[in-house]
C-alpha cells in the first residue's frame, strides 16, 4: 500500500508527461499486460472449471517422445519459440477483468525448455510435470521439458492446458515442431501453412453468431433426460472433485472385422455402433432407458481452422433410448439417427445448451452428461511423425491425469488389427475392480454387435 500523498504526488507528476511520452509509457505498460480479447465458450467453461478446482488436471493434454539421435536443446527451444510467436492463443493469459475473463495476449518471447536429468524410470518425474497445475493467470497454458537419460536418449514432454489446445492443436503442433526442427537442422526456413486467422478471431466470432435456434432445437430433445446412476461403491461426495483413475482393455481384430460388417449392414459408421454398445452396456449397468452421453468433437466446421493451434472442441449431448428392449440392429439404427441430428449442429456450444436446459443445480456431479465416449480414427503413436530431423522419435504412453471428466469416460483408438481403450472414472464413486468388470461388459456388449441378429 502507498500513502494518499505519495499516490497523489505521482498523479501529479504523470499528469505533467508530455502526451507523447504518456502514450509511449501506456503502450509500453499495455505490452507487459497483453491485448486483451474475448474467450470462447468453451475457454469460458474451462477457465471457471479452473477457478473451481485450480489442482484438476483433467484438462491437460500431454505427448511424451523419446527422441534418439544428437538432439539439439537450442534448436528445439526455437522450434517451440517460433510456434509459439505463429499462434497467439499460446502466450496467453487469462484473468478475470470488470467485463468477466479475458485472455491477454502477450507479445512473442523465447519459449523456456525445462531442462533436467533421468535416473532410471521416468514414469515419477513425467507423472509430476504432466500433472503440475497451471497457473493460468501468470504462466503460458502450456509447458515443455527435455528429460536426458543419456547424450543420445531423451525424452521430450510436452503439456498443454485445454484452455488452449485441444487434441486436433496437439496434432497440429508435432507437424509445426517436425518441420521446424528439421529446417534448422538443414538451414532453412520452415515451410509452415498460412494462418488466416488468430484464434482470438474466432472466440470473438463464436460469441456473436446466433446460434439460438441450434440451442433450442438440441435443448427440446434434451429436457428431461434423469442423470445416469451407476451403481457405486462409495457414497457421493456432496461435491464433484474429478479425482480418477482410469483401467484399460482392447477389442480384438476378429471382433472389429465383425463390427465394420455389422456397420455396413445397418448403414452405421464404426463410431454409431461402439455407442451403441455403451449404452447398452449402461443401460444393463444401471437399469435404465434413458439417460446422455458426452461426445467431444473437433468443432473445426471451416477450412481455414484445420492449421490453427486453439481450443475449438465441442461436447455433443447423445440422448440414449433403451426403451422395449432393443436388439443390436434396432438400437444402431437409433443412435444413427440422434447422432447425425446432433452432428448437423456440431458447432452449437455445449455451454449454451446446458444453459437452455436450467438444470437444477447439484454440485455433486457434472450436468447432463455423467458418461463420455470419444473414438479416435488414427492410432495414437501415428500423431508424431517418426522423424524430427535427424531425430527418430517414439511415442511414450506416461502416466496420464490423476482426474476424469466424467464419472466414466471412455476413449479407444486403432491398435494394430483391433482397437485399445481407456475407461477414466471417478475415484470418489468407484472401485477399481467394479471399473474392470464394466470395460469387461462393454467388450462383451461389442462382441454382440458382430452378429446378425
Amino acid at each position: 500500500m502507498i500513502s494518499p500523498d505519495l499516490r497523489a504526488a505521482l498523479l501529479d507528476r504523470l499528469a505533467r508527461v508530455p502526451p507523447e511520452r504518456r502514450e509511449a509509457l501506456r503502450r509500453t505498460l499495455g505490452e507487459k499486460r497483453g491485448v486483451m480479447a474475448p474467450l470462447s465458450t468453451g475457454q469460458e467453461r474451462l477457465w471457471f472449471l479452473s477457478a473451481f478446482d485450480p489442482e484438476d488436471t483433467s484438462y491437460h493434454v500431454p505427448w511424451c517422445v523419446w527422441l534418439r539421435g544428437p538432439v539439439r536443446p537450442e534448436l528445439l527451444a526455437a522450434a517451440f519459440t517460433r510456434i509459439a510467436a505463429r499462434h497467439e492463443v499460446l502466450r496467453a493469459r487469462f484473468r478475470m477483468t470488470g467485463a468477466g475473463p479475458r485472455q491477454f495476449i502477450l507479445p512473442p518471447g523465447p519459449v523456456t525448455l525445462e531442462r533436467r536429468e533421468l535416473l532410471g524410470d521416468p514414469a515419477v518425474v513425467v507423472d509430476a510435470f504432466v500433472n503440475r497445475p497451471f497457473d493460468l493467470e501468470m504462466e503460458p497454458p502450456w509447458r515443455v521439458a527435455l528429460l536426458r537419460v543419456v547424450d543420445d536418449h531423451m525424452l521430450l514432454c510436452i503439456v498443454l492446458h485445454h484452455i488452449a489446445a485441444d487434441g486436433w492443436a496437439l496434432d497440429v503442433l508435432m507437424r509445426e515442431l517436425a518441420e521446424c526442427y528439421a529446417a534448422a537442422v538443414e538451414g532453412r526456413e520452415p515451410e509452415l501453412p498460412e494462418l488466416v486467422m488468430p484464434y482470438t478471431a474466432f472466440a470473438a466470432w463464436e460469441r456473436e453468431r446466433d446460434v439460438g435456434p441450434a440451442v433450442t432445437f438440441l435443448a427440446e430433445r434434451l429436457a428431461g433426460t434423469p442423470n445416469l446412476d451407476l451403481p457405486i461403491d462409495h457414497a457421493r461426495p456432496s461435491r464433484w472433485t474429478g479425482r480418477g483413475a482410469a483401467v484399460r482393455f482392447q477389442v480384438t481384430g476378429e471382433t472389429v472385422r465383425g463390427l465394420e460388417r455389422f456397420s455396413r449392414r445397418e448403414r452405421c459408421t464404426p463410431f454409431m455402433v461402439l455407442m451403441a454398445a455403451f449404452q447398452a452396456t449402461l443401460g444393463r449397468a444401471t437399469g435404465q432407458k434413458d439417460f446422455c452421453v458426452g461426445v467431444p468433437v473437433a468443432g473445426r466446421s471451416k477450412a481455414e481452422y484445420a492449421p490453427m493451434i486453439g481450443s475449438f472442441a465441442n461436447t455433443l449431448a447423445i440422448r440414449a433410448d433403451l426403451s422395449g428392449n432393443p436388439g443390436p440392429g434396432e438400437l444402431a439404427k437409433r443412435v444413427r439417427k440422434i447422432v447425425i441430428e446432433a452432428m448437423t449442429r456440431a458447432d452449437t456450444p455445449y455451454e449454451k445448451v446446458i444453459t437452455a436446459l436450467r438444470l437444477p443445480r447439484d454440485l455433486s456431479r457434472l450436468p447432463l452428461c455423467q458418461a463420455m465416449f470419444a473414438l479416435q480414427n488414427t492410432p495414437q503413436n501415428d500423431m508424431l511423425r517418426p522423424s524430427l530431423g535427424d531425430l527418430t522419435a517414439e511415442f511414450y504412453p506416461g502416466p496420464g491425469s490423476r482426474y476424469t471428466k466424467a464419472e466414466v469416460a471412455v476413449q479407444m483408438w486403432p491398435l494394430g488389427d483391433g482397437l485399445a481403450g481407456i475407461l477414466d472414472y471417478s475415484t470418489d464413486l468407484f472401485k477399481a475392480s467394479s471399473m474392470q468388470a464394466l470395460a469387461n461388459q462393454f467388450t462383451a456388449t461389442i462382441a454382440t454387435f458382430t452378429h446378425p441378429e
